[in-house]
């Protein structure tokens, strides 16, 4: 008999939750080399999956030097009559995604992840000048601290506690040696003390336990369910057709697309489609450096994304799957159920942000069926480098266990 699955309805962020929609405003700040880029494409996702409308807005400093300006050639007075001209674009810019928010996704939550903010000009310039600039402006600091954003997240530069992560060269407008980055990270985090919400994300543990840091106060600081540290998959049997009326949810298509290796690097393109929106997004999980693997990803435009499957590898076949994400008892869950490789065909796992104690189970949705944590089993730590490979190692191993088919009556 045919599995039923019930009509998709999308899970929001409603009124009762978090009140009437409205604008959050997130700045992503942070030395040289800390994950930025990652963070927001980590946080574009999921608040994008809770309901939220997402919109990132870009670092105007970051523009205008791959556009042709060159601080690093600038008499003092030029400098800083360019981050005066950088502090008007970037308000004007976060003022003008705040419009299009309010006006184009109205009826939801919106989001702003800023690219850096207001006060980190002061890093920049100084402590005289950037008084100077408030008072040729008629601007104080509690407008551009306070009342401006609703939470400042702080990344520490890979070269304070990574220093064998620290590298200029996904950047072209990074240009700092170490110490350099230690002494900027320093200004920044500085220039926002005051600000009612800031986090300093460090970076003890490893740059995946540091992204779900950001995401637990990026989630802390808009008051919903954010990750857990220790993150679980599970081999289970769903029975869609018990799911409750009540319980809202959103789903997608995931298709991952592996690229040709190149310098022990493994890298995948991610088409996710769902009514209406299709977007697309880039993962590197790069080479093992001290017993650490770097991982880094990006949202792609949809130009860069037919590019990069120029590249594809022909020997690993795309991994096709449903995802369908939602809340339960204040828990964020993953169900995924594989189309293809034809090994996965009918593989469903569970994903869950923190370990699944006894109390945990007792409380799991009811048409949620246990069958294996396989995060404890050894081939999944052995292949972390390799997500492809860990599919289909988990493809086997469901396989195995089994019971081979009836003998058919002569």
């Amino acid at each position: 008999m045919e599995e039923k699955h019930p009509t998709t309805t999308a899970w929001t962020v409603t009124p009762a939750s978090l009140g009437p929609p409205r604008v959050h405003r997130i700045v992503i700040t942070g030395g040289p080399c800390a994950g930025k880029t990652t963070a927001m494409a980590k946080l574009q996702l999921r608040l994008t999956d809770m309901g939220f409308a997402v919109y990132v807005v870009p670092e105007l400093a970051t523009l205008t030097i791959t556009g042709g300006a060159s601080p690093g050639t600038y008499s003092r007075a030029e400098f800083v009559a360019w981050e005066t001209a950088l502090l008007r674009g970037q308000m004007d810019l976060e003022d003008r995604f705040a419009e299009i928010a309010n006006h184009c996704s109205a009826d939801k939550h919106s989001v702003l992840l800023c690219d850096r903010g207001t006060m980190d000009v002061l890093a920049y310039v100084g402590q005289d000048a950037f008084l100077e600039i408030l008072e040729e402006n008629a601007w104080t600091v509690p407008q551009l601290r306070d009342k401006r954003y609703n939470a400042v997240i702080h990344l520490v530069t890979a070269a304070i506690g990574a220093e064998d992560f620290y590298t200029l060269e996904n950047n072209k407008a990074r240009m700092e040696t170490p110490d350099e980055a230690r002494s900027l990270d320093g200004r920044l985090s500085r220039a926002w003390i005051g600000h009612n919400s800031l986090r300093i994300i460090e970076n003890s543990g490893s740059f995946e336990e540091k992204m779900v840091r950001v995401q637990q106060a990026v989630c802390e600081s808009l008051g919903v369910p954010g990750p857990r540290a220790t993150p679980r998959w599970w081999i289970v049997e769903i029975d869609f057709g018990n799911w409750p009326d009540s319980l809202e949810y959103a789903e997608w298509q995931l298709e991952h697309v592996f690229l040709k290796k190149t310098n022990g690097n493994e890298s995948r393109v991610t088409k996710k489609s769902q009514p209406q929106s299709t977007t697309y997004h880039l993962r590197v999980a790069g080479a093992v450096v001290n017993g650490e693997q770097s991982i880094s990803e990006r949202v792609l435009s949809f130009r860069e994304y037919k590019a990069l499957l120029v590249q594809a590898d022909l020997e690993r076949s795309p991994i096709r799957k449903t995802r369908r994400a939602f809340i339960w008892h204040n828990e964020y869950y993953l169900i995924d159920s594989f189309q293809s490789p034809p090994q996965t065909a009918g593989v469903t796992t569970l994903f869950i942000e923190a370990p699944i104690s006894e109390s945990t189970k007792r409380e799991l949705p009811p048409f949620v069926n246990l069958k294996e944590d396989v995060t404890q089993r050894k081939w999944f730590t052995t292949l972390a480098h390799d997500s492809w490979k860990r599919t289909m190692a988990m493809a086997d191993e469901i396989s195995s266990t089994k019971p081979p088919p009836s003998p058919k009556r002569p």
